[in-house]
């Protein structure tokens, strides 16, 4: 694997974007949209938590 994608695949796994090693260990296959779309709500819900208030 090449110093830019073990760099992203180090970033990702600090961040917790995804934590099934499963995909953090293959970076050049092809993921089902499920995996992009989960890592997706992922980064949403840390930016808009759903609990918090509105004001």
């Amino acid at each position: 694997m090449d110093e830019r994608k073990s760099e992203v695949i180090r970033r990702i796994k600090a961040y917790g974007i995804i934590k099934d090693p499963q995909w953090l260990d293959r970076p050049d296959e092809l993921v089902p949209l499920w995996v992009m779309l989960e890592a997706m709500l992922e980064l949403i819900e840390r930016f808009n938590p759903p609990n918090q208030p509105y004001d």
